[in-house]
């Protein structure tokens, strides 16, 4: 994904503070989008890559130089949430939770780095929690700069929109594919019935990994639908692969909750689903 910043004409930078900005973070990239409320649209999406050769030092001075210089990420706004990307999550059921109780649930199925934060978010469509991590030099970062930020894990705004949007009977299969791992989660009538991510190297891994899902609920190639987010179009190599063993594959739509500006046309919508989709999360 190229760097690039689309802002629509109507954004006025004396109003940011009745806007809503969206950040996502991984070790790859960072990427914002503003929302206008009022409106109901989104005015403004960038995107930053990062050099994965950076030491992760020269990272944090990467992100901290990149947001002083960024004007919009320089403005007051009325809500800021941001997304950090990693594998680290796992899913607790209400009835189980209990705050006091967040590093043995993370430690049960993760390991905790020393320098790790951990954090949590309910996800309201399945009666659960995500516990999550976020090392803990990002996080304050952008705590300094967005006093009162809220943190999220990739996981929230994926489960949560395959089950806001989809509520067909038969089951399907949703893959987000980030940059080195996927999410993937089943769904039928409007249940989660499993989440997990895997991580990948080539085009074989990754069709590898769905295809153990496929097996673990003897799913139909033919006739069950893969929907497709994250970063992938239908010109790319993985799209090319994952045709010849998928033969209903569709990539997902932006949500319907929301207008978006022209400007965002010149890319693929499904690129930044997750980031669109963090406003429908609590």
């Amino acid at each position: 994904m190229q760097d690039f910043a689309f802002i629509d004409e109507t954004l006025d930078i004396n109003l940011t503070h009745t806007y809503i900005l969206s950040i996502q973070v991984s070790l790859n990239g960072l990427s914002f989008c503003i929302l206008d409320p009022v409106r109901e649209k989104y005015i403004a999406l960038s995107n930053k890559n990062m050099d994965p050769e950076l030491s992760f030092d020269d990272l944090l001075d990467y992100i901290e130089e990149y947001i002083q210089n960024n004007d919009l990420l320089n403005q007051s706004y009325k809500h800021i949430k941001l997304i950090y990307i990693t594998t680290k999550n796992t899913l607790i059921p209400n009835v189980y939770f209990k705050k006091e109780n967040l590093k043995k649930y993370f430690e049960f199925n993760q390991k905790l780095d020393d320098l790790d934060e951990i954090h949590f978010s309910e996800l309201k469509y399945i009666n659960a929690y995500s516990v999550f991590t976020v090392p803990n030099q990002i996080a304050n970062i952008f705590s300094k700069q967005f006093p009162g930020i809220n943190f999220y894990n990739q996981q929230i705004p994926f489960i949560e929109h395959a089950l806001f949007k989809y509520h067909s009977e038969s089951k399907k299969v949703f893959v987000h594919i980030n940059t080195s791992f996927i999410d993937i989660c089943v769904t039928e009538n409007g249940k989660l019935l499993l989440y997990n991510n895997f991580a990948f190297k080539t085009e074989m891994d990754l069709i590898y990994f769905i295809m153990y899902v496929f097996n673990q609920f003897n799913l139909n190639t033919e006739t069950t639908e893969v929907i497709l987010s994250g970063l992938l179009d239908k010109k790319s190599l993985t799209y090319s692969k994952l045709k010849e063993f998928f033969n209903h594959l569709k990539f997902d739509k932006l949500s319907e909750e929301f207008s978006y500006s022209y400007t965002f046309n010149q890319i693929p919508h499904h690129s930044f689903l997750n980031l669109f989709n963090l406003q429908l999360c609590e």
